[in-house]
């Protein structure tokens, strides 16, 4: 795969290299949006999910902006787009902050040598239907190397109900569902670990936990020490202003369905009632309109701020 420059848009610098993560200089702790949207061609034996893994993306993510392009064979030269954009969360912005409705975990520390605050985020595998992630507060309280895996009552009956038989613990190795590394919290039975099977990041596809691609789990579990908080939510609407122009982002549900049309305009007027007064503001509804039926999760522009 092609490596690429750093990109310098959004919070400022990043810091490392797509195939490892996307990581900012806070430069504006107020910043509203991170990234940049750009264009890669496909070589001639890459999957799709072979250039969403190392470009820092999802599954969901990739599919969703390109659903015009083969998932399996996208075909040399084949433009793709990588929608490397995000707004941020409305969210406190202390350690980690996970997303259901976008399946994405942004971290937000300080660098332990230069003492800059920087922002990681990382696409996720989350709770499938049934077994949903939950929503709410929590804590990392153990961090774990090799971890085997002792599921719950709950999750053995739910194989059992599959026609599937767990045993009541799974040794470390190539078939252990929570990868090399885990990161225990204090919502008991939940974890934030890896994946033997990375293809299902960006999916809801876990028993609740949430899955990261190998290579992110293991520098995450290196950077986050104990005690982190970690904020659980489910934002399909965001917004930000960036640059004199805000920027409306929506994500579609499990089913692929955009977000309910009033819900969606009601968190954008909020945003714009806790954000305003912008008289120099002019929003353009049918952007909106289409955003909020495209859910596609690529950030657009509805306005330009005027400039006092």
């Amino acid at each position: 795969m092609m490596r690429h420059a750093l990109l310098t848009l959004g919070l400022g610098l990043m810091l490392t290299a797509p195939a490892s993560a996307s990581t900012y200089v806070m430069d504006d702790p107020n910043a509203m949006v991170v990234g940049e949207i750009h264009i890669e061609h496909a070589r001639r034996s890459d999957t799709l999910m072979d250039i969403a893994r190392w470009l820092n993306m999802g599954y969901r993510e990739i599919r969703r902006a390109n659903p015009d392009v083969d998932l399996w064979i996208p075909g040399e030269g084949t433009r793709v787009l990588i929608p490397s954009m995000w707004v941020l969360p409305d969210a406190p912005r202390d350690g980690i902050v996970i997303n259901r409705s976008e399946k994405r975990l942004y971290y937000f520390h300080n660098d332990p040598q230069s003492g800059q605050r920087l922002l990681t985020t990382h696409p996720i595998g989350i709770g499938r239907q049934g077994r949903e992630t939950p929503i709410g507060s929590a804590q990392v309280i153990a961090k774990l190397d090799n971890p085997a895996w002792y599921p719950t009552q709950g999750v053995i009956d739910d194989y059992a109900s599959r026609g599937q038989k767990l045993p009541r613990m799974i040794p470390p190795g190539p078939d252990n569902p929570l990868g090399e590394h885990a990161m225990v919290l204090d919502l008991p039975g939940y974890l934030i670990h890896g994946t033997h099977r990375p293809d299902g990041v960006g999916m809801r596809v876990s028993q609740g936990c949430v899955r990261l691609y190998p290579e992110h789990i293991r520098d995450l579990i290196h950077q986050v020490p104990i005690g982190t908080p970690v904020h659980f939510i489910d934002q399909p609407v965001k917004l930000g202003k960036h640059n004199g122009e805000i920027y409306l982002e929506a994500h579609a549900d499990a089913n692929g369905n955009a977000p309910d049309r009033e819900t969606a305009w009601a968190v954008v007027d909020q945003w714009l009632s806790r954000n305003g007064p912008l008289p120099a503001s002019v929003i353009e509804a049918e952007k909106v309109e289409s955003i909020i039926e495209r859910a596609d999760g690529v950030p657009r522009v509805i306005s330009s701020l005027g400039q006092d």
